[in-house]
């Protein structure tokens, strides 16, 4: 037999199977908003002419615990009735799918995620019937139901709002644990169109507002007495299909929470960068923890790019990366090099500042130097170092230490010229941090080489050596003594050695 037609309309089963979908409770609330808004944007003159231009649109959701409901109420221009049919069809997509409601499953697959029944009251601008409808996904999937029966009732012209109730929460459901995680979330989503005036969101009438991160102002890091710079980059580029407008700056404050980071935007809201899930790319924000990743920030607007069903995150990823090289170049400019500026900028302490720390480390101190262990330790350290063989036994180790990488400098001072050598072991058996050891000296030439133990235990002591920033300052502070030593016979002083002698017996026992 031929077969000349086949059904392509959803079985009612599919509809059990939204509940498991890969979600997150304010992109599922989100949905709700999107809908309102797309609504207010596209009628936002009739609702002000029709309010004599004193007209405030407002989204409000009210989760209720005790009788596990959730409702989602607006006054926006509700559905008319050429979209009311469509908005309970699943995949019924707007003939305008430009906007926030594209792919028309957004409050079906919400709603059905989040509860088992739930209902939509609406009241469609200059209609004369207001309508209402129930879902309920039980008898749905018990029946095989294909239609809902509809509601009608007589309304005034002017009335105009959705209601959307939800009860018999599922397990998606927000707990109370959530609100305020889902509070940041929705107005970090949604915070241009509250920025603007547009929006007024409320959570259990609460309303929700978005803080600006503060950019900063502040000298180039090579020219710290030099003139006042805004660290604020606008970016406004295309590639292909692809284009991308917004900002990118440095925060005058370090975060590793939810101020550093980019936000990214389509078509007004944010897609991927809400509130502590901030997008950062390695090649913008850099390695975790390092400066440029607690720095950088930004908004930047997308088009071309398609988001998934729940608008949590873009489609084209590998494009996104390119997107995201290319932007490197943008904010790495020589002209304004804000990239290279958020890496090495240092904030200058004040009197404050130090006067905070400087309490801090005595109270930390009081707690964990024992002063009668440390005689001890001292008299110990002492009888070290009284024993040579100690000392060459060290010595002897750390020569025959297989290198990790080397730095070289030369400085020329006094009419002569000294060649410093940085080796990095790694190498437990030695005791000492560092040891130097002079290859030739003349006069006027002295080469030296310097190695420092990345296994010793001063390095496991303390938490800072986690990352290769930990161990800058420690490497800049044993390099100064080297020059300290190799320089001090010039002031007259003999055996400088004794010095580094001492600082590794001591910073062993100690």
């Amino acid at each position: 037999m031929n077969v000349e037609t086949v059904s392509i309309k959803i079985q009612s089963g599919v509809y059990g199977q939204f509940r498991n979908l890969n979600n997150k409770v304010w992109f599922a609330l989100g949905e709700y908003v999107d809908n309102a808004v797309q609504s207010f944007v596209n009628n936002r003159e009739a609702l002000k002419k029709i309010h004599n231009g004193e007209y405030q649109f407002k989204v409000r959701i009210n989760i209720d615990w005790e009788q596990r409901q959730i409702v989602i109420h607006d006054n926006a221009a509700g559905i008319d009735t050429n979209n009311f049919k469509r908005a309970f069809e699943p995949a019924n997509i707007p003939i305008d799918n430009s906007g926030l409601h594209e792919f028309g499953m957004g409050m079906k697959t919400a709603s059905i995620w989040l509860a088992n029944f739930w209902s939509v009251r609406t009241a469609a601008l200059s209609e004369t019937e207001e309508r209402y409808v129930e879902f309920d996904l039980q008898k749905v999937l018990d029946e095989d139901r294909e239609v809902l029966r509809v509601k009608n009732i007589p309304k005034e012209n002017s009335s105009h709002f959705t209601e959307i109730k939800l009860s018999q929460l599922s397990s998606n459901a927000p707990s109370i644990m959530q609100v305020d995680k889902i509070k940041r979330h929705l107005g970090s989503i949604y915070r241009k169109f509250i920025r603007d005036g547009d929006l007024k969101l409320y959570i259990n009438d609460v309303e929700l507002t978005y803080e600006d991160p503060e950019i900063l102002i502040a000298p180039h890091y090579s020219d710290p007495t030099g003139p006042p710079i805004l660290w604020k980059k606008e970016i406004e580029f295309s590639s292909g299909k692809y284009s991308v407008k917004g900002f990118i700056g440095i925060l005058a404050t370090m975060s590793t929470n939810e101020a550093n980071g980019l936000s990214l935007f389509r078509r007004g809201r944010v897609i991927e960068g809400s509130h502590n899930e901030k997008y950062r790319p390695k090649v913008i924000c850099g390695q975790v923890g390092s400066p440029r990743f607690k720095r950088i920030f930004g908004e930047l607007e997308l088009k071309g790019f398609a988001v998934s069903f729940n608008k949590g995150s873009f489609q084209e990823q590998d494009d996104l990366i390119s997107l995201m090289e290319a932007l490197k170049e943008e904010i790495s400019a020589k002209d304004f090099d804000l990239y290279t500026q958020a890496e090495k900028y240092i904030k200058p302490k004040t009197q404050n500042d130090n006067e905070k720390i400087a309490k801090r480390i005595i109270k930390r101190i009081n707690k964990t130097i024992d002063v009668v262990n440390s005689n001890e330790k001292m008299e110990a350290a002492l009888g070290e170092i009284q024993n040579n063989g100690v000392f060459l036994n060290n010595e002897e180790l750390s020569k025959g230490a297989i290198g990790i990488g080397n730095f070289e400098e030369k400085i020329q001072l006094q009419g002569k010229e000294y060649h410093l050598i940085l080796e990095f072991i790694n190498e437990p058996e030695i005791h000492y941090l560092y040891t130097l050891h002079e290859e030739t000296d003349d006069a006027s030439y002295k080469k030296v080489l310097y190695k420092i133990n990345l296994a010793h235990s001063f390095f496991i002591r303390f938490d800072n050596f986690r990352t290769d920033d930990g161990y800058m300052p420690i490497q800049s502070f044993i390099r100064t003594l080297v020059l300290a030593e190799l320089l001090s016979p010039l002031k007259g002083t003999r055996s400088a050695g004794n010095v580094r002698l001492l600082f590794n017996q001591l910073l062993n026992n100690y």
